[in-house]
């Protein structure tokens, strides 16, 4: 559905419609394809399904600024209960320079409010000219010296990725992705394990912007399984994921497991919704793993090696490497 928000003015005189596109829309469904066609995998496949058909309970918000009828200047928000992701960012190299972004910016947030989040993340070059745009409307870094930005409701707060409270464990959806966003953005809590996702290649804190739509990729795979332990407010508290590893491990899949402080009642209870594959299975993480180690060992996981890492000039850090076989039940 297209929904007006407005009219801005170029500083070269143009008037600037300004209007978001709420998916799935099949009437602006091939403009908009057009007009990011530039975006590659992962990110394409969510524009091709979020305006063909509903993605769960996610959320996503095509706002467009216009010329006449003609896209020139674009931005996204895609989320669910109050968490979004904020990307696809791009104005058309012949209309830059002009303001067109700065005006459908503000728009966008005065509507994101009105819509009902609460939480935005976002990823650009740290101190780059978008940095301080982006500045400019309330997002600040995640961590010092990010580029990985965050923006609140309320300017001055930083709430955590999942207050304490009851949490429930389900299948990871299309709708998780802006918290899980927020939660791998954020900087580590004390006492959290690392690394934080090795499932999403991250092993502190970064974006998982494309990483988590290459992760539900995954899913389609036979075997592949993912859980999530979504919070009291929305967010999301922990996961459990069986994919395939990146490394060539005599056939293993990986196990990425991991939840907050303050939640690791939850994770037995994330380890026996698994119906483990016929195949080895990884686990690594920081060598005291505390209160993983009773929930793996009850899963069939023995401590199989300990790992020396680190680079040069910084502290060694050890890893262990737990291991399931094909066999365990």
């Amino acid at each position: 559905m297209y929904r007006p928000l407005g009219t801005g003015k170029l500083t070269s005189g143009e008037a600037l419609e300004l209007a978001v596109v709420e998916a799935p829309d099949p009437d602006w469904a091939d403009r908009l394809r057009s007009f990011l066609r530039h975006k590659g995998p992962p990110y394409d496949g969510h524009i091709d399904r979020a305006l063909d058909q509903p993605l769960d309970g996610l959320r996503t918000y095509f706002y467009v600024g216009c010329v006449d009828g003609e896209p020139v200047t674009h931005v996204m928000v895609s989320g669910a209960r109050g968490f979004g992701v904020l990307g696809h960012v791009y104005t058309v190299p012949e209309w830059r320079r002009r303001g067109a972004y700065g005006q459908l910016m503000a728009v966008q947030m005065d509507d994101v409010r009105a819509l009902g989040f609460t939480h935005l993340t976002l990823s650009t070059g740290f101190g780059s000219k978008p940095y301080e745009i982006y500045g400019s409307f309330g997002f600040r870094s995640a961590v010092p010296e990010s580029g990985q930005m965050f923006w609140f409701t309320k300017p001055r707060s930083d709430p955590s990725p999942a207050p304490a409270g009851d949490a429930s464990i389900r299948p990871t959806r299309w709708d998780d992705w802006g918290a899980v966003c927020f939660t791998l953005a954020h900087e580590l809590l004390a006492g959290e394990l690392t690394p934080r996702s090795p499932a999403l290649g991250i092993d502190e804190h970064a974006s998982a912007e494309g990483s988590f739509l290459e992760l539900l990729g995954q899913l389609q795979l036979a075997g592949a399984q993912s859980q999530v332990a979504e919070g009291p407010d929305g967010g999301i508290a922990g996961w459990c994921h069986v994919v395939p590893s990146p490394l060539t491990l005599g056939g293993a899949w990986l196990l990425d497991l991991h939840v907050l402080p303050g939640f690791e009642h939850l994770l037995g209870d994330l380890l026996d919704r698994i119906d483990w594959p016929q195949r080895p299975v990884v686990f690594v993480a920081t060598a005291d793993i505390g209160a993983y180690e009773r929930p793996l060992a009850a899963s069939g996981f023995t401590n199989a090696a300990v790992l020396p890492t680190g680079t040069h000039g910084e502290p060694a850090r050890e890893l262990t490497l737990w291991w399931r076989t094909a066999t365990t039940r």
